[in-house]
């Protein structure tokens, strides 16, 4: 009877002290800027964010990969943007320097600039030579 009762404690501490993991979904994978600036009430940064979607997709990316459900992207990454968590993005922009900080090194921004489609004229065309 002793032996019964120590096995099932046994079990139940086994059990007991198994954790589950939370989702995944509490967190999932955002499209984050490299320079950690932030398109919310920004829109110009947002405007730079479609942009950038809207070039990736013209290339020939799927939309799953540009909007960074199949994995990282290599066209996005050209861009200036990093796929991560939303607490890894935090982690990593907290580590960065501030803006303050930053205009003092005279360290230029991290994010490219984002190139422009191949159907898409730069300025007005030179006259042709006769």
């Amino acid at each position: 009877m002793h032996i019964d009762r120590v096995l099932f404690f046994a079990i139940a501490l086994m059990l007991g002290s198994c954790t589950v993991n939370p989702p995944v979904a509490n967190d999932p994978p955002i499209w984050g800027r490299i320079d950690c600036q932030r398109g919310e009430g920004n829109p110009a940064i947002v405007a730079e964010f479609d942009q950038a979607k809207a070039l990736c997709l013209s290339r020939g990316e799927s939309a799953a990969a540009v909007a960074g459900t199949a994995g990282p992207n290599a066209c996005m990454s050209e861009q200036g943007y990093v796929l991560r968590t939303r607490s890894e993005h935090k982690a990593a922009c907290a580590a960065m320097p501030t803006p303050k900080n930053a205009a003092n090194s005279q360290v230029p921004s991290q994010k490219p600039a984002i190139a422009q489609p191949a159907s898409v004229p730069v300025g007005p065309a030179a006259p042709a030579k006769q």
